[in-house]
């Protein structure tokens, strides 16, 4: 007896076509968490196929959509953005604490106070101060362009985006170019206005050196740790549409 159901059906290339088209739409933009949605709802459309061998694959495809609720992708999207800035950011801080371990923070309390007695012993030490914030984030802009220059390569050559991408771009570009040109602004109003004191001093000491070991880490201790992760995810998302 002729049977109607269709056994083993699984996805074939054009519905994964359609799902890395369908992820696209839905606000998914970055080709590794495309990937793996692409993934999970294959695997899952074919469980329904085990079941139900007549379902269409569009029919499947609402299915298991609907279950990822009213916001469809977006909270995916959010959650794995938050975790993986979480995770660089723990990175960035876990090396920059080993400054403030030994041997290392004699090198920090050796500049502390070198800049606190030239500040101190200045008769400018307010344009010094803002100098050295300038240079501070002229080293940032350097930085931030040259990330975006990788960027646009990396993305170049593989024709995707990816999620890190957008991680460093808060870490290196979005947030410096925030915080040094809100700082040098301030600064830039109270060099004006003459001298700093001593507790000025004091403040601006405490707040740079901490300030500047943290911009080495981030610029030059991150960005292979980085390019290795990138080149992993690379690799590891060959999922061939």
């Amino acid at each position: 007896m002729q049977q109607n159901s269709i056994p083993n059906r699984l996805i074939d290339t054009a519905e994964i076509e359609k799902l890395y088209a369908f992820t696209d739409k839905h606000f998914v933009p970055y080709y590794d968490l495309q990937t793996e949605l692409v993934d999970h709802l294959a695997n899952a459309i074919e469980a329904q196929w085990g079941v139900n061998p007549n379902l269409s694959f569009e029919d499947a495809l609402a299915i298991e959509f609907k279950k990822f609720g009213v916001f469809g992708f977006t909270t995916i999207v959010e959650e794995r953005q938050a975790a993986l800035s979480k995770y660089y950011w723990g990175k960035i801080f876990r090396e920059f604490a080993t400054f403030f371990r030994f041997p290392k923070i004699i090198l920090m309390l050796i500049m502390t106070g070198v800049l606190y007695r030239t500040l101190l012993l200045s008769s400018y030490n307010n344009y010094i101060i803002l100098a050295l914030f300038g240079i501070m984030g002229i080293i940032e802009i350097i930085a931030g362009y040259q990330w975006y220059r990788k960027i646009r390569r990396q993305q170049k050559v593989t024709e995707k985006k990816w999620l890190l991408h957008d991680i460093i771009r808060n870490i290196y570009i979005m947030l410096p170019v925030m915080l040094f040109g809100n700082s040098l602004n301030f600064l830039f109003k109270m060099a004006v206005n003459g001298t700093y004191g001593h507790w000025q001093v004091v403040i601006f000491t405490i707040i740079a050196v901490p300030l500047g070991f943290l911009e080495y880490v981030r610029i030059v201790k991150m960005p292979t740790l980085i390019d290795q992760e990138m080149a992993r995810i690379v690799k590891n998302h060959q999922f061939v549409k």
